[in-house]
């Protein structure tokens, strides 16, 4: 076992060609700069680009590939230079129905072990999504019904900055995420905190205490990553090693 540090939800503001995925996010973030950047700068082992069912960032991942500087491996993810492993991920905003009936909204991070997974998410999905082109689009169904799709393609579902007042269940939507996936619940492995949120207080919350803590940068430029991340210790660095 040895000890990495892993940044899971890092997002992509233009494609290699320039084309808008996240608009709120820098240009300069594209796949092959993240990839670069937590190799060469800030010394994170895993990154979970959470854009990647962008057909945009699809062809620009198919790419990079070619190039012999990334390559997938067979327990899930893509290694570039033998020092990062890349985790392929997409952040879905579902349709919930929320505290005494009002209508709320919640980001999904969904990661997924290989591209072709991904590539059929996106492809599903876009059934789901007006623009599957952009991040984070809401979708018109809820978590509860997205987590089967996301098993249909192998992957999990984790839910994004869980406390913060916009766009996510405690702070948008609910009081327990139970209410959400109900029967699901068990298949829910961790939950991602959120830049704003405190671990200790998320720890008394009862339904939350199986679950692993997550907290990511969100970032939305290069510099960003890895303004908070996680430490493993794992026996390799891959997909089915980080689940």
């Amino acid at each position: 076992m040895y000890e990495v540090f892993a940044d899971l939800h890092v997002h992509i503001g233009r494609s290699e060609k320039n084309k808008p995925i996240k608009i709120t996010a820098a240009r300069s973030l594209n796949f092959a700069n993240i990839a670069k950047e937590c190799s060469d700068r800030k010394g994170i082992n895993i990154a979970g680009v959470i854009d990647c069912a962008s057909p945009y960032v699809i062809e620009d991942i198919e790419n990079f590939l070619k190039t012999g500087e990334a390559y997938e491996i067979q327990d899930g993810g893509i290694i570039y230079k033998d020092k990062v492993c890349i985790i392929l991920g997409s952040e879905i905003e579902t349709s919930e129905t929320g505290i005494n009936g009002h209508c709320g909204s919640a980001h999904n991070l969904c990661y997924f072990p290989y591209l072709k997974d991904i590539k059929g998410f996106s492809k599903e999905m876009s059934q789901h999504i007006k623009n599957i082109t952009l991040s984070s689009q809401r979708a018109d169904i809820s978590a509860y019904e997205l987590i089967d799709i996301v098993e249909k393609y192998n992957g999990i579902l984790i839910p994004a900055h869980c406390f913060t007042p916009h766009k996510s269940f405690y702070g948008n939507c609910t009081d327990r995420l139970e209410k959400i996936f109900k029967e699901k619940y068990n298949k829910i492995l961790a939950i991602e905190l959120g830049l704003s949120s405190d671990t200790n207080l998320a720890d008394n919350i009862s339904e939350l205490e199986e679950k692993t803590f997550l907290t990511n940068s969100d970032a939305h430029s290069l510099p960003k990553i890895a303004r908070e991340y996680n430490k493993m210790l794992v026996e390799e660095i891959s997909f089915q090693e980080i689940v």
